[in-house]
């Protein structure tokens, strides 16, 4: 176990650094630049920031949000302006790209894509310039992130330094984020505000024109149904739907995909998603998700031809790519390369508007892909297909998993691959990653503390895990940041030391779980407990945190009573005791289901009804 410093040391040290000055970024313009700019003294400031009347909404609302932080900081109120130009000696922190002249070149602009941006001083002005419609937010929030210590942990909890004085530069800064698209749907982490401050601009969160809004799917997934249900079309049309060892179904079934008739109602399908939702610019067509792809003569041959079920799919999506590229050449179509279709083929390409994610969900999620410069055995044929489909693929997307689903407030100790294995993606040219997590109920696992780790390393993928789960713990969870970690250290030790996986379906009898980790993991929650006292907010986050391993217990406890047969008197008050004070918790915390699968309610009233004597 590592020291570890505590909350108010490092906020001193964050404080300490930002007061003194902000010098972190390269001095490009050093001779035109001071030393520092004074921003705020004493509660008082002399700057404007200011905002060109053309600016777009986004913008305005950057202008907004830097004013309501700096005031948050110094106690400085910072007038927001529309200006059409800016002279060259005044004090004013300049936003947007209109406001960019004699700072940021033109060239510099055109290469930043729609969310980077430039972060620079030059004689009394600051300037955060960006491309659009997200770039000068992002800027602004990267600014007081990266600059000045803010923390955005949850939509409810923040961290804000403050002080009297506050001194930046000189600043010569740009950024492109190396990702397109970062996603991930725990609940809280699709509050809008939440997810732009910690740019996060996947399809769950709630991001709105304020925020620039943010990569819209329309529809997300699995949308074979959507273009052809078999409910309704496979009485009169079998061939429409897969055929199985010589016998077309209409059950849990996939699309014939070579059937020209098939991909002629898709094209249509697929215009007229396109036509209807102006506001998507991808929209995909993908597999059911269940096996039973199509294995009739053409499906066949072309699976022969490529090597892989994945052949024949993709021809189809690209097919419809075509079709519609004209017509609509900001959008793109998505497809997965999922279970029976995530081995590349080996001669078909995708097209420059399809995106192919592909998905990892028979990976171990305990070990990076790559542990000390070598393959996880686990996970060696998905690296395999990885780069397989970057050799093909401009816009390789993935898709993650950061959860049970089997038991999905169960513990899975994935913080330490998230790092690595992004870095891993990204190496290997993917352009966007969604995290899917616990996103039908509250109550997932440390969901607050992954969905700001996910966040912060989807940005920056260099940013180091150990440091944001220290901050996270010593924002949130205050006084029980310290026990918290070590139950932290303790699974992702067994993990790292045992050699113990973590599957997404493993149950609580998994080898992780054992009487004496567990024993250990209750000490350390008493501990974060006692820490907390009686303060409610604290108490209940806690409380939060110990369900997965309160689940674990009642779950195995349940397992042996029915191995056993029966319960003893004792036993059963015991775990009714445990269930009770279970359902208080979830109760509060608005826990719905325990799986994707299964309500929190049914699960319950089974639970209870164990205890009944036989």
């Amino acid at each position: 176990m590592r020291v570890k410093t505590t909350g108010w040391v490092r906020m001193f040290c964050v404080a300490a650094c930002i007061w003194r000055t902000a010098a972190i970024g390269r001095a490009a313009h050093a001779g035109d630049a001071p030393a520092r700019l004074r921003l705020a003294d004493g509660g008082q400031t002399e700057y404007t920031i200011v905002v060109h009347p053309a600016a777009i909404e986004s913008e305005r609302y950057a202008a907004r949000e830097l004013a309501t932080f700096l005031e948050q900081i110094t106690g400085a109120e910072f007038p927001v302006r529309e200006r059409e130009r800016v002279g060259d000696g005044e004090p004013v922190i300049r936003l947007g790209p209109g406001l960019a002249d004699g700072i940021v070149t033109d060239a510099e602009l055109g290469g930043l894509g729609p969310e980077g941006y430039v972060l620079r001083t030059r004689g009394r002005t600051f300037a955060i310039a960006g491309g659009r419609p997200r770039g000068t937010l992002y800027g602004v929030y990267a600014f007081l992130d990266e600059k000045l210590g803010c923390r955005w942990f949850t939509p409810d909890v923040s961290r804000i330094p403050r002080g009297d004085r506050l001194d930046i530069g000189p600043l010569d800064e740009r950024f492109v984020p190396p990702l397109e698209y970062r996603s991930t749907d725990y609940p809280k982490s699709c509050d809008g505000d939440w997810a732009a401050r910690n740019r996060v601009n996947g399809h769950n969160a709630r991001l709105t024109k304020i925020h620039g809004g943010g990569i819209v799917y329309g529809p997300f997934v699995h949308t074979f149904n959507e273009i052809l249900h078999p409910d309704q079309h496979f009485a009169e049309h079998p061939e429409y739907f897969s055929e199985v060892d010589g016998k077309r179904i209409g059950g849990h079934t996939q699309l014939c995909v070579t059937n020209p008739e098939v991909l002629r109602i898709a094209i249509d399908t697929v215009r007229r998603w396109m036509r209807e939702r102006p506001d998507a610019t991808i929209f995909s067509v993908s597999q059911n998700d269940w096996h039973h792809f199509c294995t009739c003569e053409a499906c066949a041959r072309v699976m022969r031809e490529e090597g892989s079920p994945a052949g024949p799919y993709l021809r189809f999506v690209n097919a419809i790519a075509d079709a519609v590229r004209d017509e609509f050449p900001d959008k793109a179509i998505s497809t997965l390369a999922y279970q029976f279709t995530r081995k590349p083929p080996s001669t078909t390409v995708p097209r420059p508007n399809v995106i192919v994610q592909l998905c990892d969900i028979e990976c171990c999620f305990a070990h990076p892909l790559v542990a000390r410069g070598e393959l996880d055995p686990r996970n060696a044929s998905f690296a395999d297909d990885l780069r397989g489909w970057n050799a093909i693929c401009d816009r390789l997307y993935i898709w993650d998993y950061a959860i049970n689903y089997a038991h999905s407030i169960m513990p899975f100790p994935n913080l330490d691959t998230l790092r690595p294995n992004i870095e891993f993606f990204i190496q290997n040219g993917v352009k966007g990653i969604y995290e899917e997590a616990n996103y039908f109920s509250h109550g997932g696992e440390f969901a607050e503390l992954r969905s700001w780790i996910i966040a912060k390393t989807l940005w920056n993928p260099a940013y180091d895990t150990d440091v944001a789960i220290d901050e996270f713990l010593d924002g949130y969870y205050e006084r029980a940041a310290v026990p918290l970690r070590r139950y932290i250290d303790l699974l992702h030790g067994k993990t790292r030391m045992d050699g113990v996986h973590c599957l997404i379906f493993d149950p609580p009898s998994a080898e992780l779980f054992s009487d004496e980790v567990i024993g250990r993991a209750d000490t350390l929650f008493r501990e974060a407990l006692d820490a907390v006292g009686e303060a409610p907010d604290l108490r209940h986050r806690v409380e939060v945190a110990r369900m997965p391993l309160e689940y674990v217990k009642i779950e195995r406890r349940l397992a042996r009573a029915r191995e056993s047969g029966n319960l003893s008197e004792a036993e059963r008050g015991e775990l009714a005791a445990m269930l009770d004070a279970f359902e208080r918790v979830a109760r509060i915390e608005e826990v719905s289901r325990v799986s994707e699968g299964r309500a929190f309610d049914d699960w319950l009233a089974k639970a209870r009804a164990a205890l009944e004597p036989k």
